[in-house]
């Protein structure tokens, strides 16, 4: 798909290709574990950024469309893929700001090198004006 505008994310930054060190071992977590973290009821809110499962709970009062908006971000037809957790900061119609898909994909290549037992630790992205998300591990495929 095509860059929305010249102000949005370009698709370099996608994160979903990156590759996985062989040494990495990432949490895997199922979309159900996802759905559980609906930011509801003074819950954590998680969501799926190019495949990457993301504690989003600090966008919630930060972010221009607040809860009712990041609700969307999992569901089938909103993200690039058409699917469910099909969400991209540089995909699709909801493209962000360049610095924001490119600002998450450092945050995933700094997930992706880190170094933990059993798993990979969580990362912090912080965007400048919204917040941070943090990266918890991938979605079960």
């Amino acid at each position: 798909m095509a860059v929305v505008s010249d102000d949005h994310a370009h698709e370099r930054f996608c994160a979903e290709g990156l590759s996985l060190p062989a040494s990495a071992s990432p949490r895997v977590i199922t979309g159900d574990e996802v759905r559980q973290h609906n930011g509801r009821g003074g819950e954590n809110f998680w969501a799926v950024v190019d495949g990457y499962v993301v504690d989003a709970t600090d966008l919630v009062n930060s972010h221009p469309g607040g809860l009712k908006k990041l609700l969307t971000t999992d569901a089938p037809g909103v993200g690039a893929s058409g699917k469910a957790f099909g969400f991209s900061f540089t995909r699709g119609r909801n493209a962000h700001f360049p610095q924001t898909g490119k600002s998450f994909h450092e945050g995933v290549q700094a997930f992706l090198n880190g170094r933990g037992e059993p798993f990979l630790p969580p990362v912090e992205v912080t965007f400048s004006s919204h917040g941070k998300v943090v990266i918890l591990g991938q979605l079960q495929s």
